[in-house]
């Protein structure tokens, strides 16, 4: 099997927050997919080693050899396909890109209603721990790891403030510092947590990022039957997101619920058909 590849939530906020233009997104979308053909294909290829293998000590899984052969064929095939549609696959990048882009409008629109309440102390708080966060997300090495901590101490000041301590965009960026900078699931679990619950009266779509978000880290902590009750929080804010709804089929195929899985996949491949080529490049669902 191939090595664990790098899935779109990790990635998603530092792209979102950065990027300038929806080309910069398909050019990432593109080399991205990219690789997980590479690892969808290798996965295949080691489900077919694996089955071979079996097949010499186990008598009986050698009257299924072929029918898993053929799957593998088709499964392989239809991934070649899939890829050759160039303009297809290009379409869907874009639409992804375009998306992304007016989620930065939105996600900055709310960070700059949710500044109005404070005084002049934390108000520069947050504009400085934002432009901190910033850098650190176009910085490598030491200027990273010095800009980060800057961001950190100044959202710990924000939150020291009875009023910034509602502020439900400190907390995830809090979250987000804890689990790339200082990673720590724990606390960024319960940072998403706080700002998955003082956002929940607006429903919006920082809720949804903090739910999807707070899934994914009791996901990495194999929690898996809580990450799948967080995710339907945020299915149920952004019914029709792509990402989203590929997360719950995730965490309901690790909770042991494979119909739900396939049914959520089945309506995340006619929404994405490249969704196809990320599916068997994921070893959680070729478990």
């Amino acid at each position: 099997m191939s090595t664990p590849l790098e899935r779109s939530i990790d990635n998603h906020y530092h792209l979102e927050t950065l990027a300038e233009n929806s080309r910069q997104l398909v050019e990432h979308q593109e080399e991205s997919f990219r690789m997980q053909y590479a690892a969808a294909i290798a996965n295949l290829q080691g489900m077919a080693e694996i089955t071979s293998r079996q097949d010499t000590t186990n008598y009986r899984l050698s009257t299924i050899v072929g029918g898993m052969d053929a799957l593998h064929a088709t499964a392989r095939a239809t991934l070649g396909a899939i890829y050759a549609q160039t303009r297809v696959l290009q379409e869907g990048f874009e639409q992804v890109a375009q998306m992304m882009m007016q989620q930065q409008k939105v996600l900055k629109q709310i960070a700059d209603v949710l500044c109005h309440p404070y005084e002049t102390k934390v108000l520069e708080l947050l504009r400085e721990a934002d432009h901190a966060l910033k850098q650190g997300m176009t910085s490598t090495g030491r200027d990273q790891k010095a800009e980060f901590g800057d961001a950190t101490k100044l959202l710990n000041g924000v939150l020291k403030n009875p009023i910034g301590r509602r502020n439900y965009v400190a907390w995830f960026q809090v979250g987000w510092l804890k689990w790339k900078y200082e990673l720590n699931i724990v606390e960024a679990e319960e940072a998403f947590y706080q700002a998955s619950r003082l956002s929940a009266p607006k429903a919006d779509l920082y809720h949804a990022n903090s739910l999807k978000h707070m899934a994914y880290m009791q996901y990495l902590q194999k929690n898996h039957s809580d990450a799948y009750d967080t995710i339907q929080k945020a299915v149920n804010v952004l019914p029709d997101d792509h990402d989203i709804r590929y997360d719950a089929a995730r965490y309901a195929a690790k909770a042991g619920r494979e119909a739900e899985a396939l049914e959520l996949l089945e309506r995340c491949i006619d929404q994405q058909p490249q969704t196809i080529v990320v599916m068997f490049s994921e070893e959680d669902f070729l478990q």
